[in-house]
């Protein structure tokens, strides 16, 4: 069967292995420190799980970091567990890449079967594979590349109880109540075909079973959480981390009402009017009984996502991933209406594969864009963690009063000043250290450390007679207490 299924798709194989590697060698040979903002903060949370011996949920600071479910960052510290001899930065990186270009391949298998063309499916997973926020996601620790797989995954292998189960799982421990997404699809699906009579009340009681089942398998640690942590949990994973994003532009992800739908303009330039000549194509299509109703539901399983970021009132750019592969889809599924005339048909997949790999390379410069970098407080942080035990920071002047506004404003969270103005110093310096967003609060507490860091701007409002200067880092500098 496995042979089979390689020699049908052998150019995908091929294209999809070629397309590891390359991102591989990247990874390995230009490595970066943990810079993307969700990168440092689940490996140092995922870590802290370890240390504490407490899987329920990530641990921050020795605090319950009820925001997020378990999955990811415990997933990640247990690769750098059973991989110590590999630099973190490289080994998380490379699993990361791996499950995503295990994802790209359900994408394939999945819009395949619209499609039914190898060639023109592998085109459209290298449009997505492309775009900037999808290769930004192969190459950083996230967990939104585990919620595509979970949601493709489950509804791929819909049909075998079990193995459907588990994608569900992965999906909803990987985002918590988003991930029961393609539960609620498969759902709207079935109901459609029942009330169209495509099936009977039978067919339909049975799947209302088997999704109940599924929904509440996973749901019940929500329901245990709550009996455990009460009002803590509904407060801070439900209300705050799930319906706050939904109803307020909460923390600093602001943007214009079309945000979305201005990045996916980005993303996909030219393309972007072929997506909706596809999405025409398809109705067309459909309405001629030249698509199945399986065939519309992959069509546009992923759209209603798309629909429902716009209506949020949080803006954060990488909530768009999944989105990506459908409007890959969209843009070049117009070229299914040349499939008869196979000498056309061929030379614009040929023509559009060399005009996606020249902007890939060339004009979008693949390996000279990079996701982190080596500055300050990367610098500071593993400086800090040479001299110091102890380490106290005051944020600088423009975040402390961003964050009086966002709070006054009602914008804030009850994490929100956990990982101050990046977590990755909280990973490189690897111990305890404290945040500090008041003066006052700082200036009562300074004693307490072996070391300080203080902005540029504050150093002169301070008496640091009782402090020498270890370095600076641009605009960070770094104290230490002298000893008496």
């Amino acid at each position: 069967m496995t042979k089979k299924i390689f020699k049908k798709h052998w150019f995908f194989f091929i294209f999809i292995t070629i397309f590891f590697f390359i991102l591989l060698f990247k990874l390995v040979f230009y490595v970066r420190p943990f810079y993307d903002w969700d990168e440092s903060l689940y490996i140092k949370s995922g870590l802290e799980m370890f240390e504490k011996k407490y899987f329920l949920f990530p641990v921050w600071q020795e605090k319950i970091w009820f925001d997020k479910p378990p999955l990811i960052p415990f997933v990640y510290a247990s690769i750098i567990k059973i991989f110590p001899f590999i630099n973190p930065e490289i080994s998380t990186r490379v699993f990361t890449l791996l499950i995503g270009i295990f994802t790209l391949t359900l994408i394939y298998f999945f819009y395949y079967q619209v499609i039914k063309n190898v060639f023109l499916t592998t085109l459209i997973i290298f449009l997505a594979a492309t775009r900037p926020i999808f290769i930004q996601r192969l190459q950083v620790v996230n967990l939104d590349i585990f919620l595509l797989l979970g949601w493709i995954g489950y509804i791929l292998f819909f049909n075998r109880f079990f193995l459907s189960l588990f994608f569900l799982i992965i999906s909803v421990f990987s985002k918590s109540l988003i991930g029961f997404y393609p539960v609620f699809l498969m759902f709207s699906y079935y109901f459609y075909l029942f009330l169209t009579k495509k099936i009977d009340i039978k067919k339909f009681k049975k799947i209302l079973i088997k999704l109940f089942i599924h929904f509440l398998i996973p749901f019940s640690w929500f329901i245990l959480m709550f009996i455990k942590y009460g009002n803590t949990f509904l407060k801070m994973h439900i209300i705050e981390s799930h319906f706050r994003r939904v109803t307020a532009s909460i923390e600093f992800h602001f943007g214009e009402k079309l945000f979305y739908f201005n990045i996916i303009k980005k993303e996909f330039e030219i393309y972007l009017l072929l997506s909706l000549i596809g999405i025409l194509l398809l109705f067309w299509h459909f309405r001629k009984k030249r698509l199945s109703n399986k065939e519309l539901f992959f069509s546009f399983y992923l759209t209603p996502w798309f629909i429902f970021l716009n209506l949020t009132k949080t803006k954060i750019f990488w909530y768009l991933l999944p989105a990506i592969p459908q409007f890959a889809f969209f843009s070049l599924y117009p070229i299914t209406f040349l499939k008869n005339k196979k000498i056309l048909f061929n030379f614009l997949i040929f023509f559009l594969f060399v005009f996606i790999f020249y902007q890939f390379f060339w004009q979008k410069k693949f390996f000279n864009t990079f996701y982190s970098q080596y500055d300050s407080k990367y610098y500071m942080a593993i400086t800090a963690k040479k001299y110091c035990q102890t380490l106290g920071i005051l944020i600088d002047k423009k975040t402390r009063n961003d964050f009086e506004t966002l709070e006054k404003l009602g914008l804030l969270i009850s994490t929100s000043k956990w990982w101050g103005n990046h977590p990755s110093i909280f990973y490189y310096f690897g111990k305890k250290l404290n945040l500090y967003f008041n003066k006052k609060n700082f200036l009562k507490d300074i004693n307490k450390y072996e070391c300080i860091v203080l902005e540029k701007n504050d150093i002169d409002t301070f008496n640091l007679k009782k402090f020498k200067l270890i370095n600076h880092f641009d605009s960070l500098f770094l104290y230490q207490k002298q000893i008496q």
